[in-house]
This record gives C-alpha cells, sequence and structure tokens, in this order.
C-alpha cells in the first residue's frame, strides 16, 4: 500500500496499519489526530489531509481525502516551500473552509512532461500544458551541451523540484508518442507486474467443469455476448426463456481468481478501470484474465455470477435469485449483427435467435417504464481509425443500434439494480453509483441557454422530469435533439461511487450500482466480492467493506482521469492530422460563441475541438466554413480562421 493510498483509508477508516507505515502512523499519533471507533483507527474530526494544489504564494486549496468534506480548504498559511501535489496535516479553522498546516506528511516526486524548444538562442523546457502566451519553463539539472544533442521538440518526463530527468518519450512529431504522453501525464502505466503476470498465468488457460462440483451449471443454456465488434473483454451473456419469462445475466466471475489484497487485485485498484484507446486497450488486469479465463469466450466453460429474472406478461418482476455458476457461450454477437438479425437483415441459431427476439419486446417495456422517471439521450460516437503508425485516417460515427443496445442495456440495468437491492439488505457498507438531481441553479441556466436558440416552451423548475421531456420534444422538432441532449448532460452532476445510497437521477432508479463488468471496472469486483461473500454465508462482509467508503471516493477521481486521458488521446491525433493538412477547409458547429469561439468539426475529424480566431459574433450550433490555421502539438490546440 502506498503512502497517498494508505493516508487516504485512513481518513475514512482503517482496521490495521501496515508496517511500513508505522512511523508515519506514529507521527499523526503524537499530533493528536488520530481517533480509535469501533476497532477502525481514523483521522479525528476537524483534521484535514489532503493534496495541495497552488494556484500562487498566496491561494494554496487543501483537496481532503475525508470522503465527508465535499469542497476544499483554503490554507491561511504562506505557501513558500509547498508544491501542488505536496500531502498534509492541517486543522480546520472552526466555523470555516480554511485550516492552518500542521505538517508536510509526504513529498511526492513533482512529475512534469515537458517538450525541447529554442527560445533566443537557449533550450527550455517547457511544461506540455502551459498557456502558448506565457509557457511555464522547468529548470533542468542537465547542461546545456548535453541538451542540444537531444533531438528538436524531444519529449521529457522530468521530477521539477530538483529538475531530473527521468525518462525520454520521444518526439512531439511521432504519433507513436502519444500514448506515452497521456499515460505519463495521469501517471498510469501499461506493464504488470512481474508477479501478477505470473500469478494471472497459475490460473491456466480453461476451465474444468469437474473442478467446481458446489457450483449450478447453466452449460445447457444457449448464452450469447453482445459487444462491439474488436471487443475482446466479454463480462456479460444473455439468454432469455421465452416459455418461463425468465433471463439470465450472466457476469464474469472475476473475484473467483482476484482475492482481497492479493498482487493483482493492489493493481487493479490502484489502475481502478481499463483505458480504452482507439487501437488498442490497457486492462485492468492481467490479459490471462481480462481476455482469456474470465472473458465469455464462445465455446469455452467459464465461472460467472448469474441472475436468474422472472417477469410477469407486463415485464414486472415477480422473483430473482442470484448464484455462483458455470456457464458457456453459445456465441460471441457483436451490436451489428443483433441488430441486422432484428431487421430480419441475418439469421441466427435458432435456440440464439429465439432469446434475442424473445427478450426484445420486454427490454421494449422495460425502456418505457424506466422513462417515466428517468432519461434517455442521443449517443454517438467518434471512432478513430489509426495506421500502423498511429496516425489519423478516418473518423467514424458510430450511432448506436438502437434495438440492440436495448436489448444489453436493459438487461444490465436489471442486473446492477437486483444487484443494487441485495447490498441494501447485507447491513454493510456496499459501493453505489449514485447520481444526483440536476441543482435549482444549473437548471436555470440550461434553460436560460436554450430560450437564446429559441425556446420559448412554459416549463416547471418544480417538476424536472417533465421540464426535460418538454426540452427533449421541442429539440427533436427543431433539429436540435443531439445538440440540446449534450447540454442537458453537460448541466448535470456527475455520476459517482459513494456508500450511502441517493439513488440515480439520470437513470431514474431510487438505488443502483455497477456490477455487471468487473473485468474493466474494480467497483464491479468490490461489488461481486460482497455477493459471493453472502452467497457462502456472509462470514467476511465487514472485513472486505472496511475501506469502501475511501476506494469509492478514489474511484470516482480516477474515473474522471481516464475519461481524461482518452479524450486527451483523441484530440492529439486530431491535432496531428489538422497540422498534416493546415489550410484544410472544414466545416464546423459553434460549441460556445464566447471569445474565443470554439467550435466542434463535422466533417473530416468529426469531433474534434477547433479555436476560432475571430472577432466576428457567432451564435451557439451556427455551422459555417473555416479554413485550418495553426496547430500547437504540445497541447494539441487547434486554430482556424473564416
Amino acid at each position: 500500500m502506498e503512502i497517498k493510498e494508505f493516508l487516504e483509508y485512513l481518513c475514512n477508516g482503517i482496521r490495521e496499519i501496515p508496517k511500513k507505515h508505522h512511523t508515519l502512523f506514529c507521527q499523526l499519533q503524537n499530533m493528536g489526530a488520530i481517533a480509535k471507533k469501533e476497532r477502525l483507527f481514523k483521522l479525528k474530526e476537524g483534521f484535514v489531509i489532503g493534496i495541495l494544489d497552488v494556484v500562487r504564494q498566496d491561494l494554496v486549496f487543501v483537496k481532503s481525502f475525508v470522503s465527508s468534506h465535499q469542497k476544499d480548504f483554503r490554507l491561511m498559511n504562506k505557501s513558500k516551500g509547498l508544491f501542488s501535489g505536496d500531502i498534509v496535516l492541517a486543522k480546520i479553522v472552526p466555523r470555516s473552509t480554511r485550516v492552518r498546516l500542521q505538517s508536510i506528511l509526504y513529498c511526492p516526486r513533482k512529475i512534469n512532461i515537458v517538450y525541447l524548444e529554442n527560445l533566443k538562442g537557449k533550450i527550455c523546457a517547457i511544461d506540455l500544458k502551459s498557456n502558448t502566451q506565457k509557457p511555464l519553463i522547468i529548470t533542468l539539472k542537465a547542461r546545456e551541451k548535453a541538451l542540444k544533442q537531444l533531438p528538436k521538440h524531444a519529449v521529457l518526463k522530468v521530477d521539477s523540484r530538483n529538475g531530473e530527468i527521468l525518462e525520454v518519450l520521444g518526439v512531439l512529431e511521432d504519433e507513436c508518442v502519444d500514448e506515452k504522453i497521456v499515460l505519463a501525464l495521469y501517471d498510469k502505466v501499461e506493464e504488470f507486474s512481474k508477479e501478477s503476470i505470473e500469478m494471472a498465468e497459475s490460473f491456466g488457460h480453461e476451465v474444468d467443469e469437474a473442478m467446481y462440483p458446489e457450483r449450478i451449471s447453466f452449460l445447457h443454456l444457449p448464452f450469447c455476448t453482445i459487444d462491439p465488434p474488436d471487443a475482446k473483454d466479454h463480462d456479460d451473456a444473455i439468454y432469455f426463456d421465452s416459455k418461463n419469462k425468465k433471463l439470465y445475466v450472466a457476469i464474469a466471475d472475476v473475484g473467483e481468481y482476484v482475492s482481497k489484497e492479493s498482487p493483482i487485485d493492489k493493481e487493479a485498484k490502484k489502475r481502478g478501470f481499463s483505458i480504452y484507446f482507439p487501437h488498442k486497450s490497457i486492462p485492468m488486469l492481467p490479459r490471462n484474465l481480462s481476455e482469456n479465463i474470465c472473458s465469455l469466450k464462445e465455446g469455452k466453460c467459464r465461472l460467472a455470477l448469474v441472475w436468474e429474472i422472472t417477469f410477469d406478461d407486463c415485464a414486472e418482476i415477480v422473483a430473482s435469485e442470484l448464484s455462483q455458476g458455470i456457464i458457456k457461450s453459445h456465441l460471441n454477437l457483436s451490436y451489428t449483427q443483433v441488430e441486422e438479425f432484428l431487421n430480419q437483415a441475418l439469421s441466427l441459431p435458432s435456440e440464439i435467435a429465439q432469446s434475442i427476439q424473445g427478450f426484445y419486446s420486454y427490454a421494449q417495456k422495460l425502456l418505457i417504464r424506466r422513462l417515466k422517471k428517468g432519461y434517455n439521450f442521443l449517443n454517438e460516437e467518434s471512432k478513430l481509425k489509426l495506421n500502423n503508425q498511429c496516425q489519423l485516417e478516418e473518423v467514424e460515427i458510430v450511432a448506436q443500434e438502437k434495438k440492440a443496445h436495448h436489448i444489453v442495456e436493459e438487461a444490465m440495468l436489471l442486473a446492477n439494480v437486483e444487484s443494487a437491492k441485495l447490498l441494501q439488505d447485507l447491513n454493510v457498507q456496499g459501493i453505489y453509483r449514485i447520481h444526483e438531481e440536476i441543482k435549482e441553479t444549473q437548471f436555470f441556466e440550461l434553460v436560460q441557454n436554450l430560450q437564446a436558440l429559441g425556446f420559448d416552451e412554459k416549463i416547471s423548475l418544480y417538476n424536472v422530469h417533465k421540464s426535460i421531456q418538454t426540452i427533449q420534444k421541442w429539440a427533436k422538432q427543431s433539429g436540435l435533439e443531439k445538440e440540446v441532449d449534450k447540454m442537458i448532460i453537460k448541466a448535470q452532476n456527475q455520476a459517482m461511487y459513494s456508500v450511502e445510497n441517493i439513488g440515480h437521477f439520470g437513470l431514474g432508479f431510487e438505488v443502483y450500482t455497477h456490477f455487471t463488468s468487473p473485468i474493466r471496472r474494480y467497483s464491479d469486483l468490490c461489488v461481486h466480492r460482497l455477493l459471493k461473500d453472502w452467497l457462502s454465508g456472509g462470514k467476511k462482509l465487514t472485513y472486505l467493506s472496511e475501506e469502501y467508503v475511501s476506494i469509492a471516493k478514489i474511484l470516482s477521481t480516477t474515473e474522471r482521469e481516464i475519461a481524461k486521458i482518452e479524450i486527451d488521446y483523441k484530440d492529439r491525433k486530431f491535432a496531428h492530422w489538422a497540422s498534416r493538412n493546415v489550410r484544410t477547409r472544414l466545416r464546423v458547429s459553434v460549441l460556445d460563441e464566447q471569445y474565443p469561439p470554439l467550435c466542434v468539426a463535422q466533417e473530416k475529424i468529426n469531433g474534434a475541438r477547433i479555436i476560432l480566431r475571430e472577432t466576428k459574433q457567432v451564435q451557439r450550433f451556427e455551422e459555417f466554413v473555416v479554413t485550418l490555421e495553426e496547430v500547437n502539438l504540445a497541447n494539441a490546440k487547434i486554430y482556424a480562421r473564416f
């Protein structure tokens, strides 16, 4: 357990103190910052442990590790000698959001990703994310002569505390370096430890049914998986028994292989999620688990947690049961294949055809009922196609195959809801997926922005669901359905993980969790462990869940980081394409009309954000043609003019 991870757990309660952190723990005890409650060591109320965010010398914030602290605290001490990223202990000033520094607990390496540029005859290391008008220059320990031997625009990983060069990643113009850059910016790695790889390989490549006599065999049922065509990590499979109106949702039983605090678990916890690039994935689990022994591959016996959900004719649930089983996917299908089958353009084996066709009518009923409280938004994805040199060749706009996605989505939502209900009955801390209702101020601002576009329907701030339905109906009639849906999503709070269930506003569920993707999300693996233990008698529930307060908070932060990594990678591909195609004309649409206007490409590099160098006033969603003028490869910014 790393220092940061240990302190995050300590803030919210930890049962045992790892030996390597005893000295730090005693230091905190001597300062009177530790309490013991219900056999858990915990940070005392009135104290804060968190990460510094140094905006400037007189403006420093502490981002607290304590889950109940919703806002950052402002540090009253001067910031001389303090750096962003330092972890500190501070004491809260009563009845305020200010704190006084008590101690610096940990000073991690202050990593910056820089590129070398010749400025006025001197080789300078410029922070990759700094403003082009006022670049942040990092002082390096290396001599000028040594720096001149490095290639132009060399990209370096440096420790900005001492100027030490830690790694040469490549050069800005080499598109194969983009992946290294975005991973380094967020301190992510692709390679697993030797110990984790060896452990993953020790499980073998096949599942022997005879080794699991206590499990229920579902091998006779014609399960199928439905995923994108290039998927390798098949988390889930479904089968619908039309005669008995019973849906079987089988989810890979990752918990059977990844036990708490094992080497694989420690790495999975740190990674939190799999990362998906256009050309590859960086899995949360070693590939022998994520793409083989855990993945529900066609024709292979696999361990699974299986929900059996029985309906009446109106698609109301009359019974549900969870069990540990063994299944075999009879067919791995893509969304496109299922869509073609439902549109009578493709034939499938009879048993699988009956299963898919049978559940589709129930999925439609489930969707209609869900939308009485929840929402449905248009979801268009820009899929980048790269060549062998990692250069962008084409952008494909992938619209969801509506029927196929409805089948999978409704089945997975059911399994997640049933799992969440079961979690509530366990009387221990679970991990829920929560989504707060849109705040009144955010909703009011959304309405104001819509009124500027011509929206003049009467709506009520006290009936948000009905109001959003009215907005979506108007948007569809106005031809702005996709754009307005994005505005509504942006106005909402972000979904997050929490041990406190407050429901899921966007989906319209009173209780919800993530259960269906344990290969690629650590939260799902945590939920699996609790449910598996409950199925086995529930003797370890408290032990398994004692750190979930901290884990939920960490995962919410990590999830946002992973999203930024994937977006940043796409932006870099767009920037490289634009740098090869300066003076190309592009049709764009305005995203933000404030100066300088921000546009989004509507062709060739669909989805690329482009900054408009014009003083001319423009309107949101206005479309016109621009000419690409300049590209900053360092921060992936594209500039254009009319």
